[in-house]
């Protein structure tokens, strides 16, 4: 009745949101409108990456409240993403799948590839340090090809940031085994990788922070496994998907409703039992409710047809959380992969490292393309100005690629002609809502200065000989230094914004300097006028939001109240010295009363 509806110059205006992708390189901004749905502009992401395996993967933000969420293919994108300013979404892997090898493409598991590579820098995929030291191996190999003691001095390692904690005899150990796997493709030493990554106990954790009963902080994670929790370096528990009977929550509390066995001797009988983890607040809750669910219909279901319709979180004051699935579930992605036809795209993969060359592997030339198409397409290290993991090129079919150079650079691509651009010229209107607000530039050389605390990520760590141990491998993936938030958290400003906020810094400088100086040293300089911060954003929108439904709510139960005691009073025949009190008091409501009365009989008499 009081909502507001939307003219038809609303719906036509655009909006503009920026995709970040795993290999940090250039972000793109892509326009949308009003009623333009998630699904939509997930679809153009792929189609810039070239990617048709795109089950597995999804779209990341981060609201004003510091909370994740990920798109909603069925929801409109300005629905989800209002009061996100600017607005930044971060293309990561949603389901990783339990065989990464059944991926049908290279390029989707390079993709796997780049973000297992970011939970292991980051601490989420824990490990022993002889794994990870592997691992760390198979990563240099499939950035700077074979060892050649020419272009890899000493030392060369140390400029990859691979470990949270990445020690100088770590380093040497991950050189001696990267001179063993000479002759082996990028694509053969991720898949090593792969296989790795995936036999470890936090293979596709996502950690979120929850308590348990006694208050003890843990990390639990949702996998292809079940609902799994970590404390310390080992895992607590694990409920598998084939255990787990129901999924909610309760404001805070994140309920787990599993199947226990009462005796062991006979196993058919079993019993429900619910057990509870809070989270540090009711949005975080949400997220970890919507992301267990989707987690179990994409990897138990066996069609997405049928999916169920699912409600959890409701009380007297809300209707809950409903979801709903979308999308293919894992059964089905492996046949579409299967049913692929098209042949393996070229892409280039991206070199993390400026300053050492990447080797090109030696290969005969009457070799299969097959085997050629393995090595895919590698492009030079570009400056160190740029961020790491710098460049992404994504060859569509019947198109050139499309690069994002600044001036000054060059890149060895074998084909004819480069684009300036990563993408066609933005939107001509832009709405107020991504203008990025006003924050004060800071040194980020004293943040890179800092040491990253770090966790070394897998299974219980093992003592194995010529390999160093003696990392501390305690699962704490919130104390690591996580570009993933950053990214999604700010966006890196411009240009022109970095200049106006150093005008602006300089001007409050100077007032600052005019107003302690003394008269006597005072010189004749200029009116600055002061620079007028906006007043901060109130953060109490829910508790008005709540406080007006509680205001609705008791409205009409006064109203439904009333009602009662005037049909009690005058419509019915009950003697009670309180009612007789109650007749003689609202004798002036007869009027009323005949008025209604005179209304039904009319009502009556015209449907007879």
């Amino acid at each position: 009745m009081f909502r507001k509806r939307s003219t038809k110059s609303d719906l036509q205006t655009e909006y503009t949101c920026s995709i970040r992708f795993l290999d940090d390189s250039e972000p793109i901004q892509l326009s949308f409108k009003k009623d333009t749905i998630g699904q939509w502009l997930f679809d153009r992401v792929c189609e810039k990456l070239n990617l048709v395996e795109k089950d597995y993967f999804g779209l990341r933000f981060v609201d004003s409240e510091k909370q994740r969420h990920w798109l909603d293919p069925l929801k409109t994108v300005y629905k989800q993403m209002k009061g996100v300013n600017p607005m930044v979404l971060c293309f990561r892997v949603k389901f990783y799948p339990e065989d990464p090898m059944k991926l049908h493409e290279e390029i989707t598991r390079y993709y796997l590839f780049l973000q297992l590579r970011r939970d292991l820098h980051h601490g989420r995929l824990l490990c022993s340090p002889s794994d990870a030291i592997v691992m760390a191996a198979d990563i240099i190999q499939s950035e700077v090809g074979d060892y050649e003691p020419e272009e890899h001095p000493p030392g060369y390692i140390a400029e990859f940031k691979m470990l949270p904690k990445q020690t100088p005899k770590m380093e040497e150990q991950m050189h001696e085994i990267h001179k063993t796997m000479k002759g082996q493709v990028p694509a053969d030493a991720e898949a090593d990788f792969l296989k790795k990554a995936a036999a470890m106990e936090t293979y596709g954790v996502d950690p979120h922070q929850v308590k348990d009963q006694r208050g003890d902080q843990l990390y639990l994670g949702v996998t292809y496994q079940g609902i799994m929790t970590f404390r310390g370096s080992r895992r607590t528990q694990l409920f598998k998907w084939n255990q787990i009977r129901r999924i909610a929550y309760e404001g805070k509390m994140f309920i787990v409703h599993v199947n226990i066995s009462e005796d062991e001797d006979t196993p058919p009988k079993k019993k429900q039992q619910p057990i509870g983890y809070k989270c540090s607040t009711v949005a975080a809750c949400k997220y970890l409710w919507r992301c267990a669910v989707e987690q179990q219909l994409f990897f138990t279901l066996s069609t997405s047809l049928n999916a169920p319709k699912i409600r959890s979180g409701g009380s007297l004051l809300s209707r809950g959380s409903k979801f709903r699935f979308s999308g293919r579930c894992q059964m089905e992605a492996y046949s579409a992969s299967e049913n692929i036809k098209r042949s393996e795209p070229n892409f280039p993969r991206t070199n993390s490292l400026p300053s050492v060359v990447r080797k090109h592997h030696s290969h005969d030339p009457n070799e299969s393309k097959t085997s050629t198409l393995n090595m895919s397409v590698m492009s030079e290290p570009l400056p160190e100005a740029r961020r790491p993991y710098n460049v992404y090129l994504a060859r569509n079919r019947g198109e050139e690629p499309e690069v994002n150079l600044k001036q000054g650079q060059e890149a060895a691509i074998d084909v004819p002609q480069l684009n300036s651009t990563i993408l066609d010229e933005g939107p001509t209107k832009i709405a107020p809502i991504a203008v990025p607000e006003e924050v004060m530039i800071q040194d980020k050389a004293k943040n890179v200065s800092s040491t990253p605390i770090i966790k070394i990520n897998g299974s219980v760590p093992m003592n194995t000989s010529g390999l160093d141990t003696s990392a501390d491998i305690s699962y704490n993936p919130n104390q690591t230094r996580e570009d993933d938030d950053d990214d999604e958290d700010e966006a890196k400003p411009n240009l022109d914004e970095q200049i106006q906020k150093l005008e602006e810094h300089y001007e409050k400088v100077m007032i600052e300097q005019n107003s302690t100086s003394s008269p006597a040293t005072t010189t004749t300089t200029p009116n600055v006028k002061p620079v007028v911060k906006a007043p901060p954003k109130s953060k109490c929108a829910a508790c008005v939001k709540v406080t007006a439904k509680l205001f609705f709510y008791s409205l009409m139960f006064a109203i439904l109240l009333l009602a009662v005691t005037f049909f009690i009073c005058f419509y019915t025949k009950y003697q009670h010295p309180l009612l007789t009190e109650a007749r003689k008091q609202l004798v002036f409501l007869e009027p009323v009363k005949h008025t209604i009365d005179k209304t039904i009989d009319a009502v009556v008499k015209k449907f007879k």
